[in-house]
């Protein structure tokens, strides 16, 4: 039986996703709505193979959005995904992580 994980967001990622809804919201009512629910379907995928997906950086791995230009920057931590950016892809890939 899969053990259940804890979901944890860092405070740096809670903040690009307010961000991040708030923009798409303002550039067409709904776009925000989409961004989180594909959001949503990545985290439950993370959840179900959290280690199906690249690793980047020691024991820290990322995963695309399928249609918004962002990656999931995650670990998992005994019985934690702990999400520790929600990484827009157009930006400088030295600021990506600092864990």
């Amino acid at each position: 039986m899969k053990k259940k994980l804890d979901l944890i967001f860092k405070d740096e990622a809670n903040l690009e996703v307010i961000e991040s809804y708030l923009y798409y919201e303002k550039e067409q009512v709904g776009l925000g709505e989409r961004f989180i629910n594909e959001l949503d379907q990545t985290i439950h995928s993370i959840k179900l193979t959290p280690n199906g997906f690249q690793k980047f950086h020691n024991e820290t791995r990322q995963v695309p959005l399928n249609i918004f230009p962002f990656v999931v920057i995650y670990r998992v931590i005994e019985n934690s995904l702990i999400i520790f950016s929600v990484f827009k892809t157009p930006q400088n890939p030295n600021k990506k992580l600092k864990v």
